[in-house]
């Protein structure tokens, strides 16, 4: 491969939870750039199916993490909740389409492929700018109070990012995942 800078940017990124970032947060240059690459992933679909929403208000995204929990939570639950929406510097969320009843399942299996891509482009422009990014999941939220529509819309995962705290430990050698038939 030609461009090897390249090549060890993709091979050491790791992922980094919160408790190995500090601020300050990616620049709105930095996020803008990350979505290009993101939106350069492969798509079938006309309307690419995958965007990201920078968080600005936490206690709002922790609001709605704790309504997704229902009447009968108690309040240790609440408070886990929305402490998941409070952790690392930064969170944005990554929102894709909900198939409807008649989506076909290739369209929707095409659709999160298109997400991954995008993740992956996202993830790998915030590790070449030094910054440090774990994707986690979330809870079905089925009031998103404005974030998405929960109609025709689903929140795929969501990005935690920061400065990186410290160097990321290098991936151990492992077994090709290349095989032939």
């Amino acid at each position: 491969m030609k461009n090897s800078d390249f090549l060890n940017i993709l091979q050491s990124r790791r992922s980094q939870g919160p408790k190995m970032q500090k601020a300050p947060t990616p620049s709105e240059e930095v996020l803008e750039a990350a979505a290009l690459a993101a939106r350069a992933a492969p798509s079938h679909n006309p309307a690419f199916p995958v965007r990201f929403v920078v968080a600005d208000s936490r206690e709002k995204l922790a609001d709605i993490f704790e309504a997704a929990l229902g009447p009968d939570a108690d309040q240790a639950m609440r408070e886990r909740a929305r402490s998941k929406a409070l952790k690392g510097e930064c969170a944005i969320l990554v929102i894709g389409p909900k198939p409807s009843h008649d989506t076909p399942a290739w369209m929707d299996r095409e659709n999160l492929m298109t997400a991954g891509g995008a993740l992956t482009n996202f993830l790998n422009v915030l590790w070449a700018e030094g910054f440090a990014a774990k994707t986690v999941t979330s809870r079905e939220i089925t009031d998103p109070q404005g974030l998405f529509d929960p109609e025709t819309e689903r929140l795929l995962c969501f990005i935690l990012c920061g400065t990186q705290a410290a160097p990321a430990e290098p991936r151990p050698a492992s077994p090709s995942i290349l095989s032939r038939w």
